[in-house]
């Protein structure tokens, strides 16, 4: 599996855009559209010969939960990732404008997994149709697999097969969604064995210490911004003067986000395969 080959690439989420800036370099940062779309001057995350490995969330489940549906097209959101690629800096990659397929999704936008699956892969091949139109280079948009079941993910493999979307092939980047709020479950676990048996290279949206623990070892990347939930119910500990709980706070931020790297190096043993 490729996931044996590599180390895990952890990004930490961030609602703060200057800290494109004022992080330590070393560490990766997962922002989303949603951030940097209402700000007219961007930071500029590259300073001589450092380069900040960032990337872009579509924002595509606040999105989806606030409309049912998509308010920012395909255009729009390419657009955007032209001028975050040319004004911030490389982007790493980006999520694509995908359909979540947990319950509560499908009552919010009366459709089956099935349409959710077809407009996700739907939605990343026009973005990468549209990218040579307004931009340059590679297109960072990478695809993400959709799904609720087991057999759901294998069909959102399968169809973007169908297009002709070779995702263990042409991407170092596969995001798997619908996971994040049911890390509890024994289930992700198989889910992420599955797929990374097909020697796909993973990323894991919004993975807490504990999924990472447990299925950590299939991953090749990862995010998460836990420490923001968290951090509003810490009484600020930073020594701080300026915030009253940690929420926003580099500092405990950056505490969590040693925990994490340190919890990724010791994932749950698991049974390997014998076949």
């Amino acid at each position: 599996m490729i996931c044996d080959e590599q180390d895990l690439h952890f990004y930490l989420g961030t609602h703060r855009e200057n800290w494109l800036t004022t992080a330590p370099p070393e560490v990766s940062l997962f922002i989303s559209h949603r951030v940097l779309a209402q700000r007219k001057t961007l930071p500029k995350a590259s300073a001589g010969h450092l380069r900040r490995h960032y990337a872009v969330d579509s924002g595509a489940f606040t999105e989806l939960s606030l409309n049912g549906e998509f308010r920012t097209t395909p255009e729009e959101y390419i657009r955007a990732l032209i001028r975050y690629d040319a004004e911030i800096g490389d982007i790493d990659w980006a999520a694509p404008q995908d359909w979540m397929c947990e319950p509560f999704m499908l009552e919010r936008t009366g459709l089956t997994v099935a349409e959710h699956q077809r407009r996700t892969v739907q939605n990343f091949v026009h973005l990468v149709e549209f990218w040579p139109q307004h931009g340059y280079g590679d297109c960072p948009v990478m695809p993400v697999i959709q799904g609720w079941t087991p057999d759901d993910y294998l069909a959102c493999v399968d169809l973007y097969e169908q297009h002709g979307v070779r995702l263990a092939q042409d991407y170092p980047v596969v995001g798997v969604g619908s996971v994040c709020r049911r890390q509890a479950t024994g289930e992700i676990g198989d889910i992420f064995r599955m797929l990374a048996q097909l020697d796909l290279p993973l990323h894991g949206f919004g993975v807490k210490t504990a999924g990472l623990r447990q299925y950590g070892r299939y991953l090749t990347s990862a995010d998460s911004m836990a420490w923001s939930y968290q951090g509003r119910r810490t009484p600020t500990t930073c020594g701080s003067t300026t915030h009253k709980n940690e929420a926003n706070c580099m500092t405990f931020a950056l505490a969590w986000h040693d925990r994490v790297l340190a919890a990724a190096e010791r994932p749950t043993w698991q049974q390997p395969d014998l076949f």
